[in-house]
């Protein structure tokens, strides 16, 4: 393109500088102008970009690891390359089409960039082992409690024996003594009867007279009713004894003798000492009771002890008619004394350890997970043995290990992990945040076709706007004289000051000016109307406060006689800013 200078030479007529010149005059030179703040946005967001494609590359490392090793990179390549590419058009052009391509661009970026970041934060490794040690802890304390309550119900169990057959044993021998005592009463009326006198005693009757009648009346029956009275009496014992006959209290007594004896016998081969049944039960009482004790401190129950806990159950299965046996009595405490040397369950380094490496990364970190969740398993079923009763669940949310892909979005729930996790989510926003809004604050200024008001279009293009009105004024003389000139033709205008108009000039005084009044027209900055009054002729040409403050500040701070130089110094500047922007 050619120079400016040759615009504003000496009788050269003027003309319209070309359409690209004109859309970039206004990028300044200097250290913060355009081109140079241009090159630093670009290399700042790419600065960005790449920080933002490592933690988006470590974050789709999570969910795409899986897939293949290539997987994630191609994401974030695919995601930042978008992203940026993108952005940078934004500058140029800004379309629905692009915002919504951005928009999900971004959040893919941003929500992958949070993974990652939260990740390096707060690194699997770390939130494993803290949910992996309070699940362990609670599972500890919940065996604990379990392992110690399986041998008090297995010491609560003996005891509930021993009393139920010490009170058997008990039933015996007080039906023994009650049938003892029947058939003493029996002989003792025999043995009466047998003498051959049953006389009336004398404290059985109040009255003398009535004594002397009933012995003169024995005495007068004596030898034929001695054999019926005997009978009768008898019958009276048994019948208060609860036996109908003699033979009904012979074979209850041999029943009882056998139970005793078969108890006896029984008691005496539970290994107890004592020389009666009930001082050996609760020697055997003793001996099973400290016997548990011990294994519950050792862990180990020794062989004595569990063959004389299964004569025990047979003895109050057989005399008490107990339902236990000696495996579901032992099932708990064989449990709680299985691998309790070794603790329920293993330590987070001790199950990193089986990991490729010995240690806990992003890479093993679902296998890690896997080998928790299946040692948590093992534990849950393990305190169910030993409770007897399925006490937990396996999918009881208190145990379960945070999904590590789930584990960022529900950071952001909890109110003790909430303030780090917004952190990392506005770091990761950030990155990507910045990159758009420094796309858009240095997006291409529009054109002078595009201004929307008077003001804006001053605002916004107002070194373009002063290269089309350099190109507007007559050639010949310093572009700051001419628009001097043309500014000492207009004179105040109170009338229309209220409608933002303060200078008016008649039409016919502007008539070498007439291609920029029509430019200042055209962008709103001023106006032509009929000439006002009843003498007035022709039109007047009314001129905005806004340009005149425009103007002023142009001739102010531009040099006279150097305009053109400016120009031209700054088109070469915006050359070179759109090329710059057409890489960008």
């Amino acid at each position: 393109m050619s120079d400016f200078s040759q615009f504003f030479a000496s009788g050269a007529p003027a003309r319209a500088p070309e359409g690209a010149e004109l859309m970039l005059l206004g990028r300044r030179r200097g250290f913060f102008g355009e081109e140079n703040l241009l090159r630093l946005v670009t290399f700042v967001t790419l600065l960005l970009q790449a920080i933002s494609f490592v933690t988006t590359l470590q974050g789709a490392t999570v969910f795409l690891g899986g897939i293949f090793v290539l997987a994630p990179l191609f994401f974030a390549l695919a995601v930042q390359a978008t992203a940026w590419f993108l952005a940078g058009s934004l500058r140029v052009r800004i379309t629905p089409l692009r915002c919504v391509a951005l928009g999900m661009a971004l959040c893919c970026s941003t929500y992958y960039s949070y993974v990652g970041i939260y990740n390096t934060v707060n690194p699997p490794a770390m939130y494993l082992s803290a949910e992996y040690a309070q699940v362990r802890s609670e599972l500890d304390s919940t065996y604990a409690a379990r392992r110690t309550q399986a041998f008090r119900t297995a010491q609560d169990q003996i005891n509930a024996m021993v009393s139920d057959l010490a009170g058997q044993y008990s039933l015996l021998e007080q039906e023994s003594a009650r049938l003892a005592a029947c058939a003493k009463e029996l002989e003792e009326v025999g043995a009466e009867y047998s003498g051959g006198l049953r006389a009336p005693s004398r404290s059985s009757y109040a009255n003398y007279e009535d004594y002397v009648a009933a012995y003169n009346a024995y005495l007068a029956s004596v030898t034929e009713n001695s054999s019926a009275e005997q009978a009768s009496a008898r019958q009276a014992i048994l019948t208060r004894y609860g036996f109908d006959s003699e033979s009904a209290l012979a074979e209850a007594t041999a029943q009882n003798a056998s139970d005793l004896s078969a108890f006896e016998a029984a008691a005496a081969e539970l290994g107890g000492e004592g020389e009666t049944a009930a001082a050996q039960l609760e020697s055997s009482r003793a001996f099973l009771l400290d016997a548990l004790t011990a294994a519950e401190a050792e862990s180990t129950l020794s062989s004595d002890a569990r063959a004389a806990l299964g004569r025990l159950v047979q003895l109050a299965s057989a005399q008490a008619g107990s339902t236990l046996t000696t495996d579901g009595l032992l099932r708990p405490v064989d449990a709680a004394m299985t691998g309790s040397g070794e603790g329920l369950m293993a330590s987070f380094d001790e199950l990193a350890a089986k990991l490729e490496g010995g240690r806990v990364t992003r890479a093993n970190a679902q296998e890690m997970k896997t080998l928790l969740t299946s040692e948590i398993l093992n534990a849950v079923l393990r305190v169910n043995e030993v409770a007897g009763e399925e006490v937990l669940q396996a999918d009881d949310p208190a145990l379960q290990i945070t999904d590590l892909h789930l584990k960022p979005l529900l950071a952001l729930t909890v109110p003790t992990q909430r303030g780090m996790a917004l952190f990392c989510l506005f770091l990761a926003a950030l990155m990507d945040g910045l990159t758009l809004v420094f796309s858009i604050a240095c997006r291409r200024k529009p054109t002078l076709l595009k201004a929307r008001s008077p003001r804006r279009l001053l605002a916004e293009n107002g070194d373009a706007l002063a290269a089309q009105v350099c190109a507007c004024l007559p050639a010949g003389r310093d572009p700051m004289d001419e628009l001097e000139l043309f500014l000492s033709r207009f004179s105040a205008s109170p009338d229309t000051l209220a409608e933002g108009y303060s200078l008016a000039a008649p039409r016919a005084d502007l008539a070498v000016y007439e291609r920029l009044c029509a430019l200042l027209c055209q962008a709103g900055l001023a106006s032509i109307r009929p000439a006002q009054g009843s003498e007035a002729a022709g039109e007047t040409v009314l001129l905005r406060s806004d340009f005149l403050l425009y103007a002023n500040e142009l001739l102010t701070t531009r040099s006279r006689g150097r305009l053109a130089s400016d120009l031209a110094a700054e088109a070469a500047a915006g050359r070179r800013a759109a090329a710059l922007g057409q890489t960008v």
